[in-house]
């Protein structure tokens, strides 16, 4: 599809900052990227986009070539997938997400935190492994947040991971007892999990062969290597 700059200029910055620069899209090419396929989890992803909203910003990149819409035979189920120009964006959102890691303050993100992504993009890291029971159920309390926010779930089974958000009698293994923002803190590598569990603000409990276990299978964030510049040099 022909880009024409509104900028007026032959730059090809400028033209792939037409539709790249539009609010919500990196972050859809994010969950994208991430392996979401299906309209639900990609709105999980972005969860304080409207669905509406959502649903042109796919038909968007859908025009501009960056997605393909497929529909599932049988399943009457649409999947987007990323086609070979969306996914020659992965460098550049990927690089975004870095830079943003090392060099932006870290205040400003954590005062009105997303309760529903933060969990989704835990779901999405966390690490299956054998030496857990099959099913595994972790149980989220943020002590911080309203109870009607306050306790999720996730469900280790058959190597996948599962989140939910409301409670179906699960048999639960171990309680993770956190604030928001220090779950935040831990999950970027913004702060030391294991100093956090030294100081008990943040707390596992259960069987210690699970809890022993817990930095592992909890998993971190995918930019949480990355080191913070010093507090005097971020912006």
């Amino acid at each position: 599809m022909n880009l024409k700059s509104q900028y007026g200029q032959y730059c090809p910055l400028a033209m792939s900052s037409e539709f790249l620069g539009n609010r919500w899209t990196m972050l859809i090419l994010r969950e994208l990227l991430f392996g979401s396929t299906g309209f639900n989890d990609i709105s999980r992803g972005v969860p304080r986009m409207s669905r509406s909203l959502l649903s042109n910003r796919l038909k968007e990149l859908v025009k501009r070539g960056i997605i393909l819409r497929q529909n599932k035979q049988g399943r009457g189920q649409i999947h987007y997938q990323l086609t070979e120009a969306g996914l020659a964006l992965g460098p550049v959102v990927f690089s975004m997400a870095q830079w943003g890691q090392e060099w932006l303050d870290i205040e400003p993100s954590i005062e009105s935190v997303d309760v529903g992504f933060l969990m989704w993009d835990i779901r999405r890291n966390a690490v299956p492994m054998k030496e857990l029971p099959n099913p595994f159920i972790v149980e989220f309390f943020l002590n911080d947040v309203e109870k009607n926010k306050s306790s999720h779930w996730l469900v280790f089974e058959d190597d996948k991971v599962d989140l939910c958000h409301i409670n179906h009698d699960f048999d639960v293994d171990v309680i993770v007892d956190v604030s928001i923002k220090k779950l935040t803190k831990v999950w970027m590598g913004w702060e030391d999990i294991e100093q956090a569990i030294m100081d008990e603000s943040i707390q596992f409990k259960g069987l210690e062969k699970y809890t022993k276990l817990a930095v592992t299978w909890l998993g971190h964030s995918s930019v949480a290597q990355i080191k913070k510049r010093p507090k005097s040099q971020r912006i």
